[in-house]
């Protein structure tokens, strides 16, 4: 009805053949319609903006840029409008401080109209209800106080359906079956042959906000997208301070995408408000106070100090050379100058065709001409497998690099971080509850067992693949034999096949990676937990014990903080390896974007002889391990060392 009204003005024009849901847009639509169709859009998602900065002007600015908000509330379809009403639903809740007046009741309305415009924009009503029921929940009530509780939540919930009945006139001939058949249609739709074949992972909204569009180079002024993404990630503990409701909305949404099997990128407008206000959170927390802090400390000083420090610290630098120097010139020769000949050829087209000129100084040559302006950097693709026919290397500029980060890099670079957070977990719950087994008075041939468990640790990584190769392989191996004689007697069993396709199916996949990745990391891990165990005072315990702590709790509050620090370098070096994991990936075949940033580097290298393509990921990879090792070593306070041994 929104988009009907300012088109039933215009002349009629010869209707478009209906199209399915799975056809590609229309080649072409009438004008002026589609223009007026597209305003409309635009300005309900300016609207949605406009609302948001009344709470949080920068995260208003932040919602304004983000990519995906701005594609699809310009285009003809149906976000804009329920992206719109659902902001405007949870903003008057927020305001009405879950009492009854005008504000509640505008909260309904727009659920309804949201509800009315597309369902998976209702995610907002879960997270009130979430937060209502929460906040008010009866401590020490009985029947009177549940029901008291429960009213309001429930007639607000049925003044929003009764909106949502009232606006939306597909229903009103039938609503019963209309509703069901609307709601089942969803469903099916999700085993449709187009969600098949696509095949997104279900940590595909991950990527999607982890990246801009990558569909319309040149069309945005500002691509920030994955900034904001980690800004959010980083004023998350903010928003939770300041306001449960959004952190609920963003969790609730996030949770609900994982789950469902459609993972189109539009759907991440459900996540784009409250990321736009948890990014604002972490901007400010992060990012201008900080810099805020900086100024003030610089001012209140004064030169005199710096001065000071200037005369001092060339005199201190003198006496430490001639022992630092050693040092420094071999970190030169093996550390840095291959992390610098890796940037100079990230800069450029060096491959396998013209591997003589690179290596004859062809590389420096093209980084300083492109440098000064004296040559144009030249268009490359990376993610095309053609060989380049030229013998001599071209200045590329940072387009690789850019290329990597809003291309296909972005779903890359977010099963790194999955899988590493999710493997060093699982072989640090396993490490630590094995360690803790042992470390049970009573337990009997505690070396023996010890012994065990350290075999996968002993065993090299890639001997190891191809054991968990030989488990897992779909013809030949040992848990798909159990699997086919288990089925044998129903042929064609659909859960026999799924497993046997595991290697195309990334969920799958992911699933036999960790048990892999845990079987092979968590022996350091217990056996680190194993010493930390035995230094712990056993003095703290029973003065936890005295004063009534669970079993739980004594772990919470005593071992994990007194295990962290004897843990963290083992954890280090754990999230290294799965970080820089290679034969694991490489002998278990997965498909894309189930691999490493190791494993793609090495394909690149040695299938595809692109070496400045391979230098733009190892590169990337250095700087971001570092990255991720410098804030675990600042969460964690590793360098701080064990300090009550």
């Amino acid at each position: 009805m929104v988009y009907g009204l300012p088109l039933a003005r215009l002349p009629q024009v010869d209707e478009i053949p209906d199209r399915p849901t799975t056809a590609g847009p229309a080649s072409s639509l009438p004008q002026p319609h589609l223009q007026v169709a597209r305003t409309t859009a635009a300005v309900s998602g300016a609207l949605e903006v406009l609302a948001l900065a009344l709470v949080s002007p920068l995260a208003g600015l932040f919602l304004a840029i983000h990519t995906f908000t701005i594609k699809y509330t310009s285009q003809v379809m149906l976000e804009a409008l329920p992206a719109l009403t659902s902001v405007v639903a949870v903003l008057a809740y927020d305001h009405s401080q879950r009492r009854w007046n005008g504000w509640l009741l505008l909260s309904a309305v727009a659920l309804g109209l949201t509800a009315s415009g597309k369902y998976i924009f209702c995610l907002i009503g879960v997270a009130i209800v979430i937060h209502w029921l929460w906040q008010t929940f009866p401590r020490n009530g009985r029947g009177a106080a549940w029901l008291r509780w429960l009213e309001p939540v429930v007639i607000w919930g049925i003044l929003a359906l009764g909106v949502f009945l009232a606006t939306d006139p597909y229903l009103w001939p039938a609503p019963v079956e209309r509703l069901r058949e609307s709601i089942f249609f969803h469903g099916q739709y999700t085993q449709s042959d187009a969600v098949q074949r696509a095949g997104l992972p279900t940590w595909q909204p991950l990527a999607w906000l982890a990246q801009s569009v990558p569909w319309h180079s040149g069309v945005f002024v500002v691509s920030l997208d994955g900034l904001m993404t980690l800004l959010a990630i980083l004023g998350l503990k903010q928003l939770w301070q300041r306001n449960r409701l959004y952190v609920i909305w963003l969790a609730v949404g996030l949770g609900f995408l994982f789950v469902w099997p459609t993972k189109w990128p539009q759907y991440i407008l459900v996540l784009s408000v409250p990321v736009s206000l948890a990014a604002a959170e972490g901007f400010k927390a992060r990012v201008w106070e900080p810099l805020v802090r900086w100024a003030r400390r610089l001012r209140t000083e004064g030169l005199r100090s710096d001065r000071l420090r200037a005369r001092l610290m060339p005199r201190s630098v003198w006496r430490a050379l001639p022992w630092l120097l050693p040092g420094v010139i071999v970190l030169l020769l093996i550390a840095f100058y291959p992390l610098l000949y890796q940037a100079g050829m990230a800069l450029t087209d060096f491959n396998t065709v013209s591997i003589k000129d690179g290596i004859n100084g062809g590389i420096w040559r093209e980084v300083r001409d492109g440098l000064t302006a004296q040559v144009e950097p030249v268009d490359v693709d990376i993610f095309s497998f053609g060989r380049s026919t030229s013998r001599e290397v071209h200045y590329a500029g940072i387009g690789p690099l850019l290329q990597f980060f809003t291309g296909a890099g972005a779903d890359l670079l977010v099963f790194e971080v999955l899988w590493t957070v999710l493997s060093v977990g699982l072989q640090a719950t396993l490490g630590v509850a094995v360690a803790l087994m042992l470390h049970r008075r009573g337990v009997r041939f505690k070396g023996w067992w010890q012994t065990i468990f350290i075999l996968p640790w002993a065993i090299p990584e890639f001997v190891g693949a191809l054991i968990w190769m030989l488990i897992a392989d779909p013809t030949y191996g040992w848990f798909f034999l159990g699997t086919r004689a288990s089925f044998s007697q129903t042929p064609g069993h659909p859960l026999a096949q799924t497993l046997s396709l595991w290697q195309q199916n990334p969920n799958l996949a992911l699933i036999v990676l960790l048990l892999a990745g845990t079987w092979l990391g968590f022996p350091l891990i217990m056996l680190a937990a194993s010493a930390g165990l035995k230094m712990i005072p056993s003095e703290v315990y029973d003065a936890a014990a005295m004063d009534g702590a669970n079993v739980w709790q004594r772990f919470r509050t005593l071992t994990w903080p007194l295990l962290l620090p004897l843990l963290a370098p083992a954890l280090i070096i754990r999230g290294i390896s799965a970080f820089n994991q290679f034969y694991l990936f490489y002998v278990l075949q997965t498909v894309w974007p189930v691999t490493t940033l190791a494993s793609v580097s090495y394909f690149i290298f040695d299938s595809a002889g692109k070496y400045a393509t391979s230098a733009v990921i190892n590169l990337f990879t250095v700087i971001l391990l570092v990255t991720l090792l410098l804030w675990f070593n600042r969460w964690s306070k590793a360098g701080e060392g064990v300090t009550y041994a």
